[in-house]
């Protein structure tokens, strides 16, 4: 079986995360503005999970705030905070409502993927505007055809004078709402937008770009552009996910930033464990609900009872075990993600086989999202009927922990990169 370390194995000494300057003092006060954000979340969560629209207000709400520049480096004007910081940011606001913070958790991830792959003029320029003038930035990437995996279709025709107009739709544009900055990939054609021809070429034709994003939100109109209102999913209503669909949008040289599969795999821990801090925000949120009603139902007089008096359902077996097994998920989920954030950081996944670095990282995501469905199913189970009521707060976390299947990397996928790898390493490597 192939290795998966290598036989000279040290630990690094040197922190390669995108900054990791944040004092503790500092992200204390940071993670305070996190804490008030996220009381004003779980306040309307409610009203946005009914109407099934994005969380319009929060805009301005998180804009007043100083958590936008959180994960930028201080040379960018940013507060430099490490991956375990923003995790930790991620997951106090998902504990208010899981759907706004999912929103907002795109703009984080963007803001580490791009960060991590622009020139330094580019990101003065590009997280600048986020410093300075409370800019958004968002990235749609899945196309209705491609998984993960699938190679861009979106295409990226250049033009004479420079600069590119691109074509396609994008199923995914989670924040589009909020934003002002968009980040994305498409696959650059021959001037007559034609896509290579062949798997290698059309590999290196794919590219991240970046650009102004801006359209009227009545008409969902904007410059070789228009948003297509699509989102009506099982859960997650308030994230406000929608069709973005192109034609002959403009981005200028000064918008390329990298290929994208060369580029995108270097950095993805900022998507993969940002989506973890979600759901480990999550199983906060429904351990904490779970005691909450728990510790104080009663079943009344039951049957065999050898007293007809109440019986307190926190002195019964299964919900003594249940609440208990709850915790522990919890627990281990938290140090899985701490855990992987802080290796990341020390540069301990240089010690991975390269191919695997990203389904190593993917494990914590994957594990923590099948503990929070586990988690709400038992909720609903201990809590009773109640809780299968629309509006209860059990009945719209079990249905917004469902997304946790599908953001990359889900469990099949990783096991998917990490068998093909033990199993036909030389292949691979070919």
């Amino acid at each position: 079986m192939a290795s998966t370390q290598t036989d000279d194995y040290q630990a690094p000494t040197s922190d390669k995360s995108f900054d990791a300057a944040l004092s503790d003092e500092d992200f204390d006060t940071l993670f305070e503005q996190a804490e008030e954000l996220s009381e004003y979340f779980r306040e309307i969560g409610p009203e946005y999970d009914k109407k099934n629209t994005f969380a319009f207000p929060t805009i301005e709400k998180y804009k007043a705030t100083d958590l936008l520049a959180l994960s930028i480096p201080k040379k960018f004007g940013g507060h430099g905070g490490s991956l375990l910081q923003t995790s930790k940011v991620v997951s106090e606001l998902s504990k208010g409502d899981s759907a706004i913070t999912l929103a907002y958790n795109m703009h984080y991830i963007m803001v580490g993927i791009a960060g991590g792959l622009m020139s330094d003029e580019q990101n003065e320029y590009w997280l600048g505007r986020v410093v300075k003038n409370k800019e958004i930035m968002f990235g749609p990437f899945s196309e209705k055809r491609a998984g993960f995996s699938g190679l861009a279709d979106m295409k990226a025709i250049p033009q004479e004078g420079g600069g590119w107009k691109i074509y396609g739709t994008k199923t995914w544009g989670t924040l589009c709402d909020a934003a002002s900055i968009i980040t994305t990939n498409a696959t650059i054609t021959d001037k007559d937008g034609n896509l290579p021809d062949t798997f290698e070429e059309r590999v290196a034709a794919e590219s991240f770009f970046i650009a102004d994003f801006e359209f009227d939100k009545d008409t969902l109109q904007g410059d070789g552009f228009h948003v297509e209102r699509t989102w009506d999913s099982l859960g997650m209503h308030a994230t406000g996910t929608h069709t973005i669909v192109f034609d002959g949008f403009f981005v200028p040289e000064s918008g390329f930033i990298c290929e994208w599969r060369s580029g995108a795999f270097g950095v993805l821990e900022w998507a993969s464990l940002m989506f973890a801090s979600i759901y480990l925000g999550m199983q906060s949120r429904v351990l904490e609900e779970s005691i909450k009603v728990l510790s104080k139902k009663t079943l009344g007089a039951v049957f065999g009872a050898t007293v007809a008096s109440d019986v307190k359902v926190s002195g019964v077996g299964h919900i003594i075990d249940g609440v208990g097994d709850m915790a522990s998920r919890y627990e281990i989920c938290r140090r899985t993600l701490y855990r992987t954030c802080e290796e990341v950081t020390l540069g301990l996944d240089d010690n991975w086989p390269m191919e695997l670095r990203f389904p190593y990282i993917g494990l914590a995501k994957t594990f923590i999202a099948e503990n929070v469905m586990e988690m709400t199913k038992h909720a609903m189970s201990m809590v009773g009927g109640m809780s299968f009521r629309r509006g209860m707060i059990f009945e719209r976390l079990y249905r917004d922990s469902a997304a946790s299947l599908f953001q990359p990397l889900n469990g099949d996928q990783g096991r998917t990169y990490i068998g093909e790898y033990l199993l036909a390493p030389e292949e691979l490597e070919d």
